[in-house]
């Protein structure tokens, strides 16, 4: 993506923001050979989201999985931003031909509106509020919900075993391997700066991750 393109696409993110209001946060991704991030965002408190916060897990999955080569865009699918704030995300892949420059996303905070509805439904007793506004219980474990992480670190939180993540354990090299090709098979490669953040975790040098990767290109 040239720099005007990547202008007008900041721009439009601006101008979506302000249009759609302040239940409405959109992100614009910039994929670059550094990796993805965010070139603009607008009504970031929707998620708490920063330009330093990374691409979440389930978008770089997308990626890697070439997902816009079938799909121009998905709409309508569940997120979860924190522990607790529903979401009804949609992306749009921003392609030079067949080639991923870009990606818009926007993401609708529906919990004000869900405590609303919920409210008038106790109120007036209508009935079991499950059965009219359908199974609502999101949990950050579930693969089908895309969690809106702060940053790359949170990422290795949602992919990684929990018992890894003890600063105690010690990896052994076909564990360190192992997680290297699943954090592969994920995308999370794909996000800027992803590289020193999983060599330090795994404990190892950068240009080792850098040899994993081109094994698992292959």
């Amino acid at each position: 993506m040239d720099e005007k393109q990547k202008e007008q696409f900041i721009k439009l993110t601006n101008f979506l923001g302000q249009v759609l209001g302040k239940q409405y946060e959109v992100v614009f991704h910039v994929l670059s050979k550094e990796g993805a991030y965010i070139a603009a965002i607008a009504n970031s408190h929707v998620s708490g989201r920063t330009l330093e916060s990374p691409l979440s897990a389930f978008a770089s999955e997308l990626v890697q999985n070439k997902a816009y080569l079938k799909e121009d865009f998905l709409c309508d699918y569940k997120a979860l931003a924190g522990k607790s704030k529903l979401i009804r995300g949609s992306t749009f892949f921003i392609k030079n031909h067949d080639k991923l420059v870009g990606i818009l996303c926007i993401n609708h905070d529906t919990s004000i509106m869900r405590d609303l509805i919920c409210k008038m439904i106790d109120l007036e007793k209508i009935g079991d509020m499950g059965e009219i506004l359908g199974n609502i219980s999101f949990s950050q474990n579930d693969s089908s919900i895309e969690t809106l992480s702060h940053s790359i670190e949170d990422i290795l939180v949602q992919s990684v075993d929990s018992s890894y993540l003890n600063s105690d354990y010690q990896l052994s090299i076909t564990q360190k391997e192992e997680i290297a090709e699943k954090l592969y098979e994920k995308g999370i490669f794909n996000i800027k700066g992803a590289v020193p953040i999983v060599a330090k975790f795994l404990k190892i040098s950068e240009p080792s991750v850098y040899r994993y990767l081109k094994k698992f290109k292959k």
